[in-house]
């Protein structure tokens, strides 16, 4: 299947209306944005940030309008102080074909000598219209709203309209407490241990969880938090990464 239904259409409709109102409620406004180049100038130049990933930065990879954007929350001064990007590629084996040659991370000028990726456990094909998301960022005095959570459910809804996506795919450091993060905040089903050693995307060591999600899994969530947070009385509040 690669359109969406207009039942499907309306129930994203939905769920991006309640998110924004969810926004308005905290005093912030919700905006979308296919320009990364702005996304790289916050993230290398914002508060409690460790700069742009690799993944994402126009400067590296092929991320520009029709293939990418970000979504962002402005309080009431108009200042950026939340931040979720996304990218959209199409792959027969998004581990094998990108994870494992590096060319998701830049290099995207062939080399004379070959890194290996230490690739942890075996990880599903995950293949079709593929939308990876990160480049997250919270302001320090925003970090107890459950924005992080927020923004990326925004990110990949939008993805799922816009691209008609198969998977949404993110990685995530593979500590025990991200390891709760990842599906308690950010709502993600499924999880591998992806990489260890060294992670292209930072230039370092660093342990990496991968999380997925197929496009049934994010239309039965849409629904079901739609339908959960029409009958919560308050927004619940969880403190972010």
């Amino acid at each position: 299947m690669t359109t969406l239904t207009s039942q499907e259409l309306d129930d994203i409709q939905k769920f991006i209306d309640q998110k924004i109102e969810y926004a308005a409620d905290l005093g912030l406004k919700l905006n979308v944005d296919d320009d990364m180049w702005k996304w790289r100038e916050l993230m290398n130049s914002a508060a409690g940030t460790v700069g742009a990933s690799k993944t994402l930065d126009p400067l590296l990879n092929d991320v520009q309008p029709g293939n990418s954007f970000w979504v962002h929350l402005t309080d009431q001064r108009g200042e950026i102080i939340a931040c979720q990007a996304n990218r959209y590629l199409e792959t027969e084996d998004f581990v094998s074909e990108y994870v494992s040659t590096h060319r998701f991370f830049g290099n995207r000028c062939p080399t004379l000598q070959h890194y290996p990726v230490h690739l942890v456990e075996s990880v599903p094909v995950l293949r079709g219209k593929i939308n990876f998301g990160g480049g997250g960022w919270v302001h320090p005095d925003w970090r107890r709203q459950a924005l992080s959570g927020y923004l990326n459910r925004i990110g990949r809804t939008l993805a799922l309209r816009h691209f008609l996506i198969d998977y949404y795919i993110g990685f995530i450091s593979a500590t025990p407490n991200h390891r709760k993060y990842g599906p308690n905040r950010q709502g993600l089903t499924n999880r591998r241990h992806l990489l260890t050693g060294m992670y292209p995307g930072r230039g370092g060591d660093l342990d990496v969880d991968i999380y997925w999600m197929h496009r049934g899994e994010l239309m039965n969530q849409i629904v079901d938090e739609s339908n959960q947070e029409l009958d919560e009385v308050a927004p619940l509040t969880i403190r972010t990464a």
